[in-house]
């Protein structure tokens, strides 16, 4: 009998804690709501891109590489860095 008193004695301590606690903190989120979409980092201008790097890797026959650091360098998915990188290996032939 003792150790239901103790039981339900922590429980409702547990439950007043809780309510304190978000009463002082003042958050009312909705937590049934999805979160903010996060925002698209900055993607590189064309200035910002090291055209030459990507150049020379093509050269060397180390396109993935090439797509690698494109995507590095500006952020883009990958379809996105392999056809960038794929228009600079055509210009250079």
């Amino acid at each position: 009998m003792g150790a239901l008193i103790l039981f339900v004695l922590g429980l409702v301590a547990g439950i007043a804690l809780t309510l304190a606690l978000q009463r002082r903190s003042g958050d009312r989120r909705d937590l049934t709501t999805p979160p903010p979409a996060r925002l698209a980092p900055p993607r590189a201008t064309s200035s910002d891109i090291d055209e030459a790097e990507i150049i020379v890797l093509l050269r060397l026959g180390r396109k993935i590489e090439a797509i690698k650091r494109m995507r590095e360098q500006t952020g883009m998915g990958l379809a996105e860095a392999k056809d960038a990188v794929e228009a600079i290996e055509r210009e250079q032939r």
